[in-house]
C-alpha cells in the first residue's frame, strides 16, 4: 500500500520542519513554505493565486501548520493575520470537505483566558489577544465547513528543530530570551512528540477537537530555570517579571493527549 500523500503548509516553521523531517519515511509529503527553497515549494498563502495553485495539488491529507503565531505581530498586521490564521483554514476545510480529503489543523491554548483552569476539549474559549481570536474563529469556521476535520490545540513548543524559527527552549539555551514571566503558566510541549502523534490521529480517523500538550503546567520562569539547570547552565541572567496585560496567567491544559516534559 502506498504512503499517504500529505500537503504540509508552513513546512519551514517550527512544527512544520519537524513533521517534514520525522514523518517523510511514512508520508509522501508536499512541503510548502512562504519563500520556498531547500526541499519546499514556494506558496505564499496571502495571495489568492498561490492558494488556488495549492488546492490543485493531488493529496490525501492536508496538515495546516501555517500561521502568524506571534501575538505582537498579529496585532501590528491584523489584515494579514486574519487572512492566514482565519480565512485560509476555513477555505482549506471547505475544499477538503468537497473533495473528501482529511484535514488536520493546529491551534493554540491562547484561545483561553487563563481564568478558569484546567482546560479540556469541552472548555469554553475566550481569548485575551487578537492572535487568540484569529485562531478561535478559525477553529469555529473550520469545523463548520468540515465537521470531519481535526483541530489539534497545543501550547508552547519546546525542543530542537531544523527551523530558523526557534522554539522557546532553543531561545532560552541560546540566550536570545532572558526575560521570563513568573505568573504565566503553560504546558510546555515537546515538539517531536507532537509531530509523532499525527500518524496515530490519522489511523484513528479522529475529528473535532483534541488538546495535545505537555502533561504539567509550569510558569515560564520555572520552566526556564529547570531547563538551564538540567544542562548545567547558570540561571543568574534570567530576569523574572510579571506578564504584561493581555497574557493569560493560568493556562493549565488537561486534554486527551499529554506527554511527560
Amino acid at each position: 500500500m502506498r504512503n499517504p500523500r500529505v500537503l504540509l503548509t508552513g513546512a519551514t516553521g517550527r512544527l512544520g520542519s519537524v513533521i517534514l523531517e520525522d514523518l517523510s519515511d511514512i508520508w509522501d509529503i508536499i512541503p510548502l513554505s512562504r519563500r520556498g527553497g531547500g526541499t519546499t515549494v514556494k506558496c505564499d498563502l496571502l495571495f489568492p493565486e498561490d492558494r488556488k495553485a495549492l488546492l490543485a495539488e493531488d493529496f490525501d491529507i492536508a496538515v495546516n501548520t501555517a500561521a502568524i503565531s506571534s501575538p505582537s505581530r498579529c496585532a501590528s498586521n491584523p489584515a494579514e493575520s486574519w487572512i492566514l490564521n482565519t480565512l485560509w483554514p476555513r477555505a482549506l476545510a471547505a475544499y477538503c470537505r468537497c473533495k473528501g480529503r482529511r484535514l488536520i489543523h493546529f491551534s493554540t491554548d491562547l484561545v483561553y483566558s487563563g481564568g478558569t483552569p484546567p482546560y479540556s476539549e469541552a472548555s469554553i474559549a475566550v481569548p485575551m489577544s487578537f492572535y487568540g481570536w484569529t485562531k478561535l474563529v478559525a477553529d469555529i469556521l473550520l469545523l463548520k465547513a468540515d465537521p470531519d476535520a481535526l483541530i489539534v490545540r497545543t501550547s508552547v513548543l519546546c525542543g530542537e528543530t531544523g527551523s530558523n524559527r526557534a522554539t522557546f527552549s532553543e531561545d532560552l539555551l541560546s540566550g536570545r530570551i532572558s526575560t521570563v514571566y513568573t505568573d504565566s503558566w503553560r504546558n510546555h510541549t515537546p515538539i517531536r512528540w507532537l509531530a509523532g502523534i499525527l500518524p496515530e490521529l490519522v489511523r484513528k480517523d479522529r475529528s473535532g477537537l483534541v488538546i495535545a500538550s505537555g502533561r504539567y503546567s509550569q510558569s515560564r520562569s520555572a520552566y526556564a530555570e529547570a531547563l538551564l539547570e538540567s544542562r548545567g547552565r547558570s540561571t543568574d541572567h534570567l530576569l523574572q517579571e510579571y506578564a504584561p496585560p493581555g497574557v493569560p496567567s493560568r493556562l493549565h491544559l488537561k486534554g486527551e493527549y499529554s506527554c511527560e516534559q
